[in-house]
């Protein structure tokens, strides 16, 4: 227990369950005013851009493939490059955001999409030039993310946080549904190239309709602390490896699902119409997760933590079960597979409000990490053996990351410190750290 700016209640430090004050105006940059959802719009939209790209590639890998004699290998090592290339800008390009502005963040990421989505529709016609497309993609994901985190910490208030941050991360999903539909839509029709134009229309329409960003000086005032996370870094980067290790898996599951599904005799376009509504499903599942953390107002990693555990239950279910449990283990998969992620962000900015980019910037170099080594370590396990294999694969990383999530909320239980506070932040304008 500590004293926090003496007037205030006790703060216990230490435990792994955040509950937040609602909507104070000394806590949110809206004060009374409310969300600013032409913010929230675009911080949305840029986090489904940011990766709509090398989700569009693996929708529409069968076409790819035989039209540029790509193989499920190189595919994997594609959708690697894009991820490692965002992996390695995550935390700097965070700390840009800090710097700069969300506002930039967010049109620096919506440009970065559209050309490389306009590259992919006119100049893509082997491997490497793919590649070098997605090194430009993969620069504008890894901006995308945190800018967008930012921009919803500082235009919404606390007791809107945890649906509008579900709604940000149902943006992946959404970009994988996007992707399913364009498979009957465009490549079954007039090309798959077209979806890219479609694609880099959206792109652009978030650069040109991104709001002014209100004064930095007074944001600065009102959360002070500077760029620095509070959150010990050893913390942020157990959560690190476990996003990891749990993004993965989830985006080895969007990226073959098709390639897998038509493998056991479920045609293309149906194959594409299932991807789309377990998307939706994925999409659902972390709106729901968000709206649960308004009503209990705290998010806790032993939820997390659960979460992970059905996910890899389902992709067990998705290895052992072939054609006849596809449909329950690639629910269950993307439900509570891509479920939890929208929590993890939650968490990290919460425990680090004055430096929320800054901070999800370092849990986010997981999240790419994972993004770039899964696919690629899947993708060539279901070359060289079976997607069984590869699905067993992929529910030991979901496995392992509830390990870590709840070790990490173990060791809070104990006693151990899992977020240190500024001491300039009264305890009433910041989360509590209960033990729930």
């Amino acid at each position: 227990m500590r004293q926090v700016d003496g007037n205030q209640s006790q703060l216990r430090e230490g435990h792994t369950t955040l509950a937040y004050p609602g909507n104070d105006p000394r806590t949110s940059p809206t004060g009374k005013n409310g969300i600013r959802w032409s913010v929230v719009t675009v911080a949305v939209s840029v986090t489904a851009a940011g990766v709509l790209p090398v989700f569009l590639t693996a929708a529409l890998a069968v076409q790819i493939r035989d039209d540029l004699d790509l193989s499920v290998a190189t595919l994997g090592a594609l959708v690697g490059v894009f991820f490692g290339v965002s992996a390695l800008g995550s935390a700097p390009l965070g700390r840009v955001a800090e710097r700069r502005g969300w506002a930039s963040g967010i049109q620096l990421a919506a440009m970065g999409s559209g050309l490389t989505q306009i590259g992919m529709a006119t100049v893509a016609r082997n491997a490497w030039t793919i590649g070098v497309l997605f090194i430009v993609g993969g620069l504008a994901a890894a901006m995308s993310r945190p800018a967008a985190d930012f921009a919803l910490t500082r235009s919404v208030p606390p007791c809107r946080h945890g649906l509008l941050f579900g709604l940000k991360h149902a943006a992946a999903p959404a970009a994988v549904m996007l992707g399913g539909l364009a498979v009957p839509g465009f490549a079954l029709t007039i090309g798959w190239r077209w979806a890219y134009i479609a694609g880099a229309v959206i792109s652009f329409a978030i650069f040109l309709g991104t709001p002014r960003q209100q004064d930095r000086a007074e944001d600065r005032r009102r959360l002070p602390g500077g760029t620095t996370p509070s959150t010990p870094i050893r913390i942020l980067f157990i959560l690190a490896v476990a996003t990891a290790l749990g993004i993965g898996a989830a985006d080895a599951l969007a990226s073959f699902f098709i390639t897998y599904a038509v493998e056991v005799g479920v045609g293309e376009g149906s194959a594409g119409t299932l991807l789309a509504g377990c998307s939706a499903i994925a999409l659902i599942s972390r709106l729901i997760a968000g709206w649960l953390v308004d009503k209990r107002q705290h998010v806790s990693l032993l939820g997390i933590g659960g979460l992970l555990t059905i996910g890899a239950l389902g992709l067990t279910v998705l290895a052992a079960g072939g054609r006849q449990w596809l449909i329950v283990g690639a629910m269950l998969g993307f439900a509570a597979g891509w479920g939890w992620s929208g929590l993890m962000t939650f968490f990290v900015v919460w425990a680090n409000p004055h430096a929320p980019a800054a901070a999800t910037g370092i849990t986010h170099t997981g999240t790419y990490v994972g993004a770039a080594v899964g696919p690629l370590l899947i993708g060539h396990l279901a070359e060289r053996t079976s997607f069984t294999a590869a699905w067993w694969s992929t529910s030991a990383m979901l496995g392992t990351a509830a390990i870590l999530v709840l070790g990490v909320w173990l060791f809070g239980r104990s006693g151990g410190t899992i977020a240190v506070r500024n001491d300039r932040i009264s305890s009433g304008d910041q989360p509590r750290v209960g033990g729930g």
